[in-house]
């Protein structure tokens, strides 16, 4: 992550799409782009040992880091032709910090009109998105979520 933020990495820009008919898929028409905040969340490595067994990690998500790839990836999709941005983030559970992103994507959305947008809770978003992945074309997550 010190790398990636000295060289300013923050986006980190992952393709799904399908190979068929060259190879046999469930899902043809697959073409989805995961775009994963690549600085903050629970890999900034802040972790304290609080007792001999208990141990506590630190998820920094900040307005300034969210706002950014959250532009970026709708930004992405106005170059690329693509029709719709979706979200995922815990913020029914981490109302402080995944509720920052979620908020943040609202925000940074009303200056797309023109592109579809969409929040989902990460469990029920993940599972849809393994169901019927032709439902989605550009995802942004916080760094965790984008690991998954």
């Amino acid at each position: 992550v010190t790398v990636r933020t000295t060289l300013g990495l923050f986006a980190n820009v992952r393709p799904a799409v399908s190979y068929h008919p060259y190879v046999p898929t469930k899902h043809p028409g697959m073409n989805v782009v995961i775009v994963r905040e690549n600085e903050e969340d629970l890999y900034t490595g802040i972790e304290y040992r609080q007792t001999h067994d208990v141990c506590q990690s630190l998820k920094l998500i900040s307005q300034t880091a969210s706002e950014r790839i959250v532009r970026f990836a709708f930004e992405y999709a106005k170059q690329n032709n693509r029709k719709k941005v979706t979200c995922f983030t815990k913020d029914n559970i981490m109302k402080l910090s995944d509720g920052l992103f979620h908020r943040a994507f609202e925000e940074v959305a009303q200056n797309f009109p023109e592109i579809e947008n969409e929040h989902w809770i990460v469990d029920i978003g993940t599972a849809k998105l393994a169901d019927t992945p032709e439902n989605f074309d550009v995802v942004v997550v916080p760094n965790l979520y984008g690991d998954i």
